[in-house]
């Protein structure tokens, strides 16, 4: 029981000086905000102008960096936008280099068709890799303004007017903007032949002659 007591002292002993150490902090607290209180009271009208003009030019001048840093970096970014692609098709011009000196070693046109085909395939994969999709055009496809252009229309015995009848040279589009339409020759279908004329078969006609006076 005398244990119990003992404990039960120190609890609130513990409580007591628990009680004052928040006094003490409350205390300073106030003593901290009536200082502070003082300082902004001791200040003029004036001086409490001038301290916020200084703070707003400091706040321009933050945000007139932050905006040409941002203007530079635009800058950067539109002027180096085709840094990667330019990267990505050096390889091919190294590649076509190469295949023009095995071609001079060879002496065969098969090994410079070979190797033209080749980094021929490589810029395709470059153009797929940066979403330019190639416009399948073919011979017999109709002609659509919006994907082709039209150089010529010539007439077909093979082909049915405003279909394509031949390739010039195939377009690309970007994402879904076409960047170079196909440029295509147009069917303008069968060549007029002049059809000969239909000649009217007289008929007979008979006169009634006139009864004699």
């Amino acid at each position: 029981m005398i244990e119990e007591n003992e404990n039960l002292d120190e609890v609130l002993q513990d409580e007591g000086q628990l009680d004052e150490l928040v006094e003490e902090a409350t205390e300073q607290a106030a003593e901290t905000d009536e200082s502070v209180l003082e300082f902004v009271e001791e200040l003029t009208p004036e001086q409490q102008i001038a301290d916020l003009q200084d703070k707003n030019v400091r706040l321009l001048a933050e945000m007139d960096n932050i905006r040409k840093r941002a203007m530079r970096d635009s800058a950067d970014s539109r002027k180096y936008a085709a840094l990667p692609l330019i990267h990505d098709l050096l390889a091919m011009t190294d590649n076509l280099q190469r295949a023009l000196d095995a071609a001079d070693q060879a002496g065969t046109v098969d090994s410079l068709k070979s190797g033209v085909e080749m980094v021929l395939q490589g810029i395709l994969q470059i153009f797929e890799k940066y979403n330019c999709q190639l416009i399948a055009t073919e011979v017999g496809q109709p002609f659509d303004m919006n994907l082709h252009e039209a150089v010529s229309m010539q007439p077909s015995e093979d082909q049915t007017l405003n279909t394509i009848l031949f390739v010039v040279s195939q377009g690309y589009q970007l994402y879904d903007r076409v960047i170079r339409p196909s440029q295509v020759i147009v069917s303008s279908g069968p060549t007029e032949t002049s059809q000969p004329q239909d000649t009217v078969e007289s008929e007979d006609i008979d006169f009634e002659t006139e009864p004699e006076s």
